[in-house]
């Protein structure tokens, strides 16, 4: 999978969405394919977290430096939100169409939080939307046909999951969380997850996928 595609979008929620749930993925398609070009796209501020915006915003900063990520870019939007933004579809649709990615990864609409939830079920009119040619969107049309939505409730497994061995980057991945101070008494935990999630499949350590839509 990491030499297949050239190109992918992560979408995150709230810094350090991305990078607990899909670090150890970014690190191994950079080490395992040094033409991928990988961005990374935030869409709120983390007003609603521990520290302040300036600090979640320097974390990512940080962390986005370690993974060695093409873009990253931080939208801004409020914290908390996302669920109210009627135009969700039309600001995902032109991310997809700006970066061009052969993979989207991205939240669940099943996800508990409401930020989440509002990019799962947005980004299925996003995809649409970004294959077509509205007056209203920007930049050319784009088809992304391969999709993984992130697992980050290990209580609310899908029952198609794709285990991605993070083992050799897991130290790495570790480095990464930790720029985030503000926030890893919440992050600590999902990192002893990738130990678990490894021990069910024989490794080290993993992260699991929801495949959506994976087209070879």
């Amino acid at each position: 999978m990491f030499k297949m595609f050239n190109s992918y979008l992560f979408l995150g929620a709230h810094p350090d969405d991305i990078e607990i749930w899909a670090g150890g993925f970014i690190l191994r398609i950079l080490r395992e394919n040094k033409d991928a070009k990988v961005h990374c796209v935030v869409l709120t501020d983390g007003s609603a977290g521990y520290g302040t915006v300036e600090e979640r915003k320097q974390e990512s900063l940080n962390a986005a430096e370690i993974l060695g990520t093409e873009t990253y870019e931080i939208l801004g939007l409020k914290d908390g939100s996302l669920c109210m933004q009627q135009d969700l579809p039309k600001i995902i649709a032109n991310l997809i169409r700006k970066y061009k990615p052969d993979m989207l990864a991205t939240h669940p609409r099943t996800d508990r939080h409401p930020d989440h939830s509002a990019i799962g079920e947005a980004v299925d009119k996003a995809l649409f939307m970004a294959m077509t040619s509205p007056e209203f969107l920007e930049y050319e049309p784009h088809v992304c046909r391969n999709v993984l939505y992130f697992v980050s409730d290990p209580f609310q497994m899908p029952s198609r999951r794709l285990y991605i061995d993070i083992s050799e980057v897991f130290e790495e991945k570790y480095r990464v969380i930790q720029c985030f101070n503000t926030q890893l008494d919440i992050l600590l935990p999902y990192i002893e997850l990738n130990k678990f999630y490894g021990k069910l499949s024989g490794l080290l350590a993993a992260e699991i996928f929801e495949p959506v839509s994976i087209i070879i």
